[in-house]
């Protein structure tokens, strides 16, 4: 998939990511954050590809290949949601504000993307 395939796949995520939201209940946390790891994986697959001309289509191994390419702060953001994303699919961790922050990870990632 070449970087307009992920950007528009990214979208696609994020439609039906909207119609989960919002959830003040919190009963689609773990579908939230799952939607959210995919939107993000494809704005990052995207941003290396129009950044770097680097094409990446996994998440495995992620976080060092942005940091190879001097990006730390989009790969501590992909930790950061690997860390939640964890935490609800397999565990039973608490929400907190996990939704909220998963989103301003988007807008973060996305005005990478941007750039």
């Amino acid at each position: 998939m070449k970087a307009d395939g992920h950007s528009q796949k990214a979208n696609e995520i994020k439609a039906s990511l909207q119609r989960l939201l919002p959830d003040p209940e919190g009963k689609n946390v773990v579908a939230i954050v799952e939607l959210n790891y995919g939107i993000v994986q494809h704005l990052i697959a995207s941003g290396m590809e129009k950044i770097h001309q680097i094409h990446s289509d996994t998440h495995v191994g992620l976080p060092h290949l942005l940091r190879e390419q001097g990006e730390d702060e989009i790969g501590k953001f992909f930790e950061r949601l690997d860390f939640f994303r964890q935490g609800r699919w397999y565990g039973g961790k608490g929400n907190g504000d996990v939704v909220l922050e998963c989103l301003e990870i988007i807008e973060k990632v996305e005005g990478w993307v941007k750039k």
